[in-house]
């Protein structure tokens, strides 16, 4: 061995030397090296884990927060859509109301109107009897009996022909409509509702209505049927039966 250069003593110290460390190492290095390596690996892998884990939980939240904003995206279009319904509703309501108290006032005013002008009328009704008695006097030159006279003006607004009324005799009245041409009294009413009674077979109350232009007389309109006896109606066939 010397011829080849190797000193024993020194290879065979060099030896107990690399056991030496070797098992020093082995012993006190490399097991602590291990176990950082072990906690390192370790450490790294959890930290893969949670890196995992919360790339999972970063996938739910975005998840979640789509979920939360699509559920508000409806819910906003819901409400939307429940206020637009809402206001057309009210904005039907509202109109419909309008026309209601447009109608009603429309009503009033018809009502109105026409209890104004039955007033008018039945003040021109002294009137009307007063001129008619006036013209009597004129006619006549001498004073009539007032009361025969207001009696004739009386009975030329209040009553039909006997053949007119016989054409009611019969009739069902579902609906009875008097026309006269000026307002009647409640005792003229009264008579007339005893008269058609007597005739027809009445199932509800009599209206009265007024109407200037048949001039005087009754028109009496029962459902469909109508039996003329206002002035204007005898004075049109008069006209017919005295034209050439």
């Amino acid at each position: 061995m010397e011829a080849l250069g190797i000193n024993p003593i020194y290879l065979i110290a060099q030896i107990l030397n690399f056991l030496l460390i070797w098992f020093l190492l082995s012993r006190l290095v490399f097991p602590r090296v291990l176990k950082a390596l072990e906690e390192r690996r370790a450490l790294i892998e959890k930290g893969l884990e949670d890196a995992k884990a919360a790339e999972q939980l970063r996938a739910s939240v975005q998840a979640e927060r789509q979920r939360i904003l699509e559920e508000a995206i409806a819910e906003r279009q819901r409400i939307v859509a429940e206020a637009v319904r809402q206001a057309e509703q009210q904005r039907a309501q509202i109109l419909a109301e309008a026309r209601t108290e447009a109608q009603r006032l429309l009503e009033v005013a018809r009502e109105e109107a026409e209890r104004e002008r039955e007033r008018i009328l039945g003040e021109l009704r002294s009137h009307i009897a007063t001129l008619a008695l006036a013209a009597a006097y004129r006619v006549v030159g001498d004073a009539l009996d007032e009361t025969r006279h207001r009696r004739l003006i009386q009975e030329f607004f209040t009553t039909m022909p006997p053949r007119v009324l016989e054409e009611l005799r019969g009739v069902k009245g579902d609906r009875v409509e008097v026309i006269s041409a000026i307002p009647l009294q409640e005792e003229e009413k009264q008579s007339i509702r005893q008269e058609l009674a007597a005739r027809l077979d009445l199932t509800s109350d009599v209206i009265f209505r007024v109407d200037p232009t048949i001039l005087g007389g009754l028109v009496v309109r029962v459902g469909d049927r109508v039996v003329d006896g206002s002035v204007r109606s005898r004075m049109e066939g008069l006209r017919a039966v005295l034209a050439p």
